[in-house]
């Protein structure tokens, strides 16, 4: 682990029942409406962990502007390249009993914390799941919902991605999936592994079949560190902040885009009908679909370094 300076915002006053990780790279300009969704929370008793990875723009300066003790900033000392560094010094930090995990360039509704924690107590589950938005911007995609889990089949690292963005566990996973592996370990994305292996340790993962999150990937927006892009995130926090009905109108768009591209593009149906098929021989197998076209397309954190170079980084 990279040797680090810790520039605490202000002593934590109390006990925080979650603790909540960001890891961030120069990006002050949507960080803080990432912040300002965890401010809006209705369930209030966290803390939030920001880890720079080696910050070199005015991040510092945004994280002290916010003046709240439950808000701590750490600048690692080096730059370790992807957020699984950042993310394991975050949560050795941590001090609440449930561990939350958002990406600096997502947002949360405001009921996320709330709806997530009494999901995880009511139900008997080592980790929730959220539903998800994903903002693609300009770019062309078929995924546009995240953490929506088949009833029939429940979570399987094979048949689905979700973003460390819509996790709620508890915290004693860590002790027993343990940290984040760092992406040059790996075919898989970091986030992606660790979800893996908290599978395969046989813990519970359940949906709770409720959108609380907002996700738009900077992989999805070409130059977006390069460019500073910020756009989308601010618009997306003003309808967040002023749009009551901004959940439902997002529903209401994402769900069609899906029903239409699934159903009635053929050539995108029968894609969907034949690979759910070989996912599922494959899982018979024991094997996982996703980590094995991962393999096939690309070396130990090949992925990521697209991602980086996609995004305008060296």
């Amino acid at each position: 682990m990279s040797k680090m300076r810790y520039v605490l915002t202000f002593p934590f006053m109390s006990s925080p029942v979650i603790s909540i990780v960001t890891a961030t790279y120069n990006r002050s300009n949507i960080l803080g409406f990432t912040i300002r969704s965890v401010l809006n929370q209705t369930f209030q008793e966290w803390e939030l962990i920001v880890v720079g990875d080696c910050c070199t723009d005015d991040t510092e300066s945004v994280v002290n502007g916010f003046q709240d003790s439950r808000i701590t900033f750490i600048n690692l000392k080096e730059n370790f390249g992807e957020q699984s560094g950042p993310n394991n010094v975050g949560l050795k930090q941590a001090k609440g009993d449930f561990i939350a995990f958002l990406n600096h360039d997502d947002l949360w509704f405001p009921d996320h914390l709330a709806y997530s924690l009494n999901f995880l107590q009511s139900s008997g589950a080592d980790l929730a799941l959220a539903a998800g938005f994903i903002d693609h911007g300009e770019e062309k995609s078929y995924f546009y919902l995240s953490g929506v889990v088949s009833k029939k089949y429940g979570y399987h690292p094979s048949r689905i991605f979700v973003p460390a963005s819509n996790w709620l566990f508890k915290r004693s996973l860590i002790q027993d999936v343990g940290f984040w592996r760092p992406a040059r370990e790996l075919h898989l994305v970091p986030s992606h592994d660790w979800l893996k292996r908290a599978f395969e340790a046989g813990k519970r993962i359940e949906p709770t079949r409720h959108f609380t999150v907002i996700a738009l990937p900077s992989s999805s927006r070409k130059n977006s560190y390069k460019d500073r892009m910020s756009q989308d995130s601010q618009r997306c926090f003003e309808q967040l902040r002023d749009n009551p009905h901004f959940r439902e109108q997002l529903a209401v768009k994402y769900l069609y885009n899906c029903f239409e591209e699934s159903y009635y593009d053929e050539k995108t149906y029968y894609w969907r009908f034949f690979t759910k098929k070989i996912k599922t021989a494959f899982i018979k197998l024991g094997l996982n679909t996703i980590e094995f076209y991962m393999k096939r397309n690309y070396r130990k954190g090949g992925l990521v370094a697209s991602y980086r170079q996609k995004r305008g980084l060296n």
